[in-house]
């Protein structure tokens, strides 16, 4: 069934502003409302009034509400957010500001709701970010687009462009060392990466290709089993030591010390995974855990599209049957009982590698945990 579409204009200039708009994105999101674009961040001067500058954007959404049932969500959420409702016209300061701009091509006017937004032509700090997301919209009642409405608003208030990353919700504060994982293919070391380079942080990457009976593993499991996973697991113990010896505070991982038992399970005979399991239990007090693990999965189809993708000769032979039972693995890993709290998200429909909208989604999902 066919969504509605909409657009709304956010804002903030009291407290925190950056931290209040992010988690106004973050509980739209809870309340089923699908954010399909969103603007850069623009610091503003206050509009109608002398205050603090506003932090201001614009986002499109999909949604199965109504205009009536959206703006009591919106009222909910800037509730929850720490917003007091003047009982006036005057524009004043505030935590959060939640405005429906448009929906679909509805012209509305109750005594609750005019929509279009009966003022969003006259202001630089609506205009400007709706630009940025749908600049071909046409005013059902003006009968412009947004970028003629643009052209022709007599508003010369100077907006700051904040960089689009400004959206990156700090998740770190709460759980300084994340790691993330996954079956083969899903994207781990494209996200940690991503991920320490936008928070600028330490990364440790598993050493993978160090690993001398990894080939000889694919091309022949069953006398090479044991070897690989001996040497993958003394080669993580060694190196996660050794990172938390330079590095003392924050940091991402694109593995996790547990998945370990994850394929040892999988590839070791019932003799060998117990002396295994036996060594890895020996040496789980001298690692330091994560504050949090990200599980990404997805379609098995699309493990084996990534997998051809980045070309790993030994790799391309991987079957459907191995995967789905490393996947059967992760999911016991997950639901058994682990000492810190596990993120599962699918990354089906996201490209958090190419598409900044995406990678902003994948990190809300994220920051959702720390709001528990």
């Amino acid at each position: 069934m066919k969504k509605n579409q909409a657009v709304i204009s956010l804002g903030s200039n009291l407290g925190n502003r950056l931290e209040l708009l992010q988690k106004a994105l973050v509980l739209l999101e809870q309340n089923d409302i699908k954010l399909t674009a969103i603007s850069s961040l623009y610091e503003t001067p206050a509009w109608g009034f002398d205050s603090t500058p506003f932090y201001n954007a614009c986002a499109q959404i999909e949604t199965d509400f109504n205009p009536e049932e959206l703006l009591s969500v919106f009222l909910e959420i800037e509730e929850q957010l720490g917003r007091v409702l003047q009982q006036s016209d005057r524009y004043t300061a505030r935590q959060i500001d939640l405005d429906l701009l448009f929906y679909e091509n509805l012209i509305l006017n109750t005594d609750g709701l005019v929509l279009p937004h009966p003022r969003l032509h006259l202001r630089n700090f609506v205009l400007v970010p709706l630009k940025e997301i749908v600049p071909q919209w046409q005013h059902p009642v003006l009968n412009l687009t947004v970028n003629e409405l643009l052209e022709q608003c007599s508003d010369q208030d100077d907006l700051e462009k904040l960089p689009f990353r400004k959206w990156s919700p700090p998740i770190f504060d709460l759980f300084p060392y994340i790691t993330i994982e996954g079956n083969i293919g899903v994207g781990k070391t494209t996200l940690a990466h991503k991920m320490a380079t936008v928070y600028e942080l330490p990364l440790l990457k598993e050493a993978f290709a160090k690993n001398p009976y990894l080939e000889k593993f694919y091309a022949d499991p069953v006398p090479y089993a044991l070897a690989v996973e001996a040497y993958f697991l003394e080669d993580r113990i060694n190196q996660t030591q050794l990172f938390w010896k330079q590095n003392k505070n924050k940091a991402v991982s694109d593995y996790n010390i547990h998945k370990s038992v994850v394929f040892a399970r999988q590839n070791l005979n019932s003799a060998d995974f117990k002396n295994y399991q036996s060594r890895f239990n020996e040496n789980l007090h001298s690692q330091k855990l994560p504050n949090l693990m990200v599980y990404l999965h997805t379609d098995i189809d699309i493990l084996q599209e990534q997998i051809k993708k980045r070309g790993r000769p030994y790799e391309q032979k991987i079957k459907n049957q191995y995967l789905k039972q490393i996947e059967q693995g992760y999911q016991d890993l997950i639901q058994s009982d682990l000492p810190y709290p596990v993120v599962s998200i699918s990354t089906k429909n996201l490209d958090f590698e190419t598409k900044e909208a995406d990678f902003q989604s994948l990190l809300r999902i994220i920051y959702r945990a720390s709001f528990s």
